[in-house]
């Protein structure tokens, strides 16, 4: 039984702090509250796959949101930058990030996003992930200076974000634009319908009561 909120919909509870998997939900109309998880980034384990590593830390954020609730659907997201086999997580200084860019130049890479929903009520829960490739013209060391300053490297895994300033660099993208930036909605829209939740019935139903996401006081 899927649950429900007092308007008679589920009650989505979106465990992230990403502004821009916030945006993403508001622009297709979704109510939902905002309830960000503290779970360290575990290691990857021995022999897993980048995409097995996103899944899982996505369902550990889950488990950790869903924890003391009996009621809500919790949608978690863990988006990573895969190259080669090597996972470029978030810099920690801007010199990391540099070494991150130059990388990149000039290469093709992947964008794996993780997402799971679940059910606090039935605890029940379903996961999958996304892929997209990107690819990054020839950088100069001044267009990375440049782009460095800017500071949108910042919490952004592989050290740019394709909604910003690095949408100058990038001449070709294979697979979801919304994955890369950090929530693959399509793959969100499969995850309901094995929930058995009907998100276009959802949408309209927030439409008509002019509903909008909005932040967990």
């Amino acid at each position: 039984m899927t649950t429900r909120g007092q308007a008679g919909h589920p009650k989505w509870i979106l465990a992230s702090a990403s502004p821009r998997r916030r945006e993403i939900l508001r622009r297709l109309g979704l109510e939902f509250r905002t309830a960000p998880t503290h779970l360290p980034e575990p290691d990857r384990m021995r022999l897993e796959s980048p995409a097995g590593y996103a899944v899982r830390v996505a369902c550990l954020k889950a488990e950790e949101a869903a924890a003391g609730r009996r009621a809500g659907l919790v949608l978690t997201a863990d988006t990573i930058v895969v190259l080669g086999n090597s996972i470029l997580g978030k810099p920690s200084t801007r010199a990391e990030a540099r070494r991150m860019l130059e990388r990149l130049s000039g290469r093709w890479h992947e964008v794996i996003s993780g997402i799971c929903l679940l059910n606090c009520e039935s605890r029940r829960a379903s996961s999958a992930f996304s892929r997209s490739r990107v690819h990054f013209r020839k950088l100069t060391a001044a267009e990375i200076e440049w782009y460095l300053k800017t500071g949108e490297y910042r919490d952004k895994a592989g050290a740019y974000g394709i909604q910003g300033y690095a949408s100058l660099f990038i001449d070709n993208i294979e697979g979801c634009y919304f994955n890369i930036v950090g929530f693959p909605v399509a793959t969100f829209e499969r995850l309901c319908r094995n929930m058995g939740i009907d998100l276009t019935a959802q949408l309209s139903r927030d439409l008509k009561s002019g509903a909008s996401g909005k932040a967990e006081a």
